[in-house]
């Protein structure tokens, strides 16, 4: 209970950062979400998992988001020529 009630918390403060154009306080927050939700997936999945095996499971929520983190939104990757320049 008390996970879901953080979970939610965190979703509305990263909807509202992302209402003010704060799109890297709400990417971080998505972040925290996944990551959160990995855990309590690795605890529910093994109430007597290692602290490792948690700290593995959070990590790999971060790494497979798949965004990157260059910190360079809505960029073209390569060097392509544009018309008419």
């Amino acid at each position: 209970m008390r996970t879901l009630r953080l979970l939610d918390g965190l979703r509305t403060d990263m909807r509202k950062a992302a209402e003010n154009l704060e799109f890297e306080e709400a990417a971080r927050l998505r972040d925290e979400v996944k990551r959160l939700e990995a855990v309590d997936l690795a605890i529910a999945d093994d109430p007597l998992a290692r602290q490792s095996a948690v700290d593995a499971a959070g990590e790999a929520a971060v790494r497979a988001s798949g965004r990157s983190t260059a910190g360079r939104a809505g960029q073209r990757g390569g060097n392509v020529k544009r018309r008419g320049r």
